[in-house]
């Protein structure tokens, strides 16, 4: 556990060298340790021994610490452990660093469920967290037209503060229209409104053209 790379390299490398059954009591003992960063590197050591990266994540999931929470998101994205079971269940976690980190999590998978969960956590945001409204629009690269609509569908409120801000960063087809009706409606200051226009920059196609004619004709 020592703060020296080479130091912890030789740990590594000799732990798993003796194996899961040597090993395992005295790492589980150390990931309950009240040093964060112990529990945080005890935890990656014995999750990446073969067979033991599910009893870890589960154990790793459920800690008070979020930090440990987000290193079980990590270590099941590189072992490819049932991302998407575990960000259902850390979806709606306390901690907004958490659910970002499901957010980013979530752009690797592929599945019917997955525009869901991602209007779950859409729904969370608070319209201040810009670091969050990111993780977002990254979790939905390549999927915003699924994303997008799955968040309409749950009740995503596009003129409040925090639907605004889903709408400005999305990529969908859909955008256009509500970043238009956005743009139009009363209660868009019209410092705000530059924002949403330069928006229309990361749309193309002829969603764009008619919302931004609607605007011409308003």
């Amino acid at each position: 556990m020592s703060s020296d790379l080479e130091s912890r390299y030789l740990g590594w490398t000799s732990l798993h060298k003796m194996g899961l059954d040597k090993t395992e009591k005295a790492l589980m003992k150390l990931i309950s340790d009240k040093d964060r960063i112990k529990r945080a590197r005890a935890a990656w050591c014995l999750g990446k021994m073969p067979g033991a990266g599910d009893k870890v994540i589960s154990k790793i999931s459920k800690d008070l610490d979020s930090d440990m929470r987000i290193v079980a998101i990590r270590l099941a994205r590189q072992l490819g452990s049932n991302v998407e079971s575990l960000i259902n269940e850390l979806s709606n976690d306390v901690s907004f660093q958490v659910k970002r980190e499901c957010a980013i999590a979530l752009r690797e998978l592929d599945g019917e469920n997955v525009a869901a969960l991602w209007a779950k956590l859409a729904l969370q945001h608070n319209g201040s967290d810009r670091w969050y409204l990111e993780a977002l629009g990254i979790a939905a690269d390549g999927n915003w037209d699924n994303c997008f609509k799955a968040w309409i569908e749950a009740g995503g409120k596009w003129d409040s503060k925090a639907g605004k801000d889903i709408v400005w960063r999305s990529r969908g087809k859909m955008a256009p229209e509500f970043l238009a009706k956005i743009v139009k409606g009363p209660n868009t200051n019209e410092e705000e409104k530059p924002r949403y226009m330069r928006a229309f920059d990361f749309h193309s196609g002829p969603e764009k053209d008619a919302a931004l004619q609607s605007i011409l004709l308003e």
